[in-house]
């Protein structure tokens, strides 16, 4: 009887928690929710931003203190990082949310486009990042984006390594 008790606990306790999802579970709300972030970024188009995003959406950008509140200026901030970077690429590594709230782990390829980009070094880059997000049906009403500035730097020949 404790042993049953025990188990069912357990149980109760690991779905209230959430559970780890992978990337590839096509049928999971957040896998969804994660390449529907992917594909949107991947897209460049900014018209499709609220197919992923509420309208109410506070983007933030933390490594560049970047915050966008609401349409209009989430739709310029899509719209310089599809200019400036017009030659990236997102991957999904896995997402997983619980209730409202959930994260994206991502890689993101890019050229450091000449004329453009960081520093306009032609060079290719990769960073790993995460986005923690909130959602609001299917769609997310809150999302910052976290990844280390410092990797890219190194990438771009801009800091040595080790720093």
């Amino acid at each position: 009887m404790k042993r049953t008790i025990a188990v069912t606990v357990m149980c109760v306790a690991m779905m209230l928690m959430g559970a780890y999802v992978r990337a590839d579970d096509a049928h999971n709300r957040c896998t969804r929710i994660g390449h529907k972030w992917v594909d949107f970024w991947n897209g460049g188009d900014e018209t499709k931003a609220f197919d992923v995003f509420t309208e109410d959406i506070v983007y933030e950008d933390v490594t560049f203190g970047a915050v966008s509140h609401g349409a209009d200026e989430f739709t310029a901030f899509a719209i310089f990082v599809f200019t400036t970077f017009p030659e990236s690429t997102f991957t999904l590594v896995k997402s997983t949310c619980s209730g409202q709230v959930g994260f994206i782990e991502w890689i993101w390829k890019v050229v450091d486009t000449p004329g453009k980009g960081f520093f306009g070094t032609g060079l290719t880059i990769e960073v790993r990042g995460v986005a923690t997000i909130e959602i609001h049906g299917n769609r997310i009403s809150r999302n910052s984006d976290y990844y280390d500035y410092a990797i890219m730097l190194r990438q771009l020949g801009k800091l040595p390594p080790g720093l």
